[in-house]
């Protein structure tokens, strides 16, 4: 059976804040990401970005300016964050006989949709769609608000 782990939850997340807020010249720090997801633990989110680093979809800068960065976020898609933190291997038979064959025969079906939308979702055009919502990024502070 297939399952989403929280960990891809997280990295989607994670991935997006670093492309919204991060460059070459300008590195997300560990720190950032850490005080911007407040209930992240650092040593919860270090796999995380380990697994993003090693696959490619964010690079990553040792040094005290270092950080992370999305090389290119056009192409870097949420498909590419799904495959790598979701094994697709199913197993022949997890002890749940016939039924098993079934449901995951439903399952990769509705993944096998699902991961098509997920190949054109890409990174930019998601920060695309978080500037149109005027979410600060970690350089803008956010607009003065004037309520009384």
């Amino acid at each position: 059976m297939y399952l989403l782990p929280n960990r891809l939850i997280v990295a989607m997340n994670v991935a997006l804040f670093i492309a919204y807020n991060g460059r070459e010249d300008r590195p997300v720090p560990n720190a950032e990401i850490v005080a911007y997801f407040d209930h992240l633990k650092e040593r919860s989110l270090e796999p995380v970005l380990q697994k993003l680093s090693g696959s490619g979809i964010i690079t990553s800068i040792k040094g005290s300016k270092g950080g992370y960065y999305v090389e290119d976020p056009e192409n870097t898609t949420l498909r590419d964050i799904f495959e790598c933190f979701v094994d697709s291997a199913s197993p022949e038979d997890g002890g749940f006989g016939s039924y098993e064959r079934i449901l995951s025969a439903q399952i990769e079906d509705w993944y096998g949709k699902g991961l098509g939308m997920l190949s054109v979702t890409s990174l930019k055009y998601l920060c695309n769609e978080a500037r149109k919502a005027y979410i600060p990024t970690i350089e803008t502070p956010p607009p003065l608000d004037f309520v009384v």
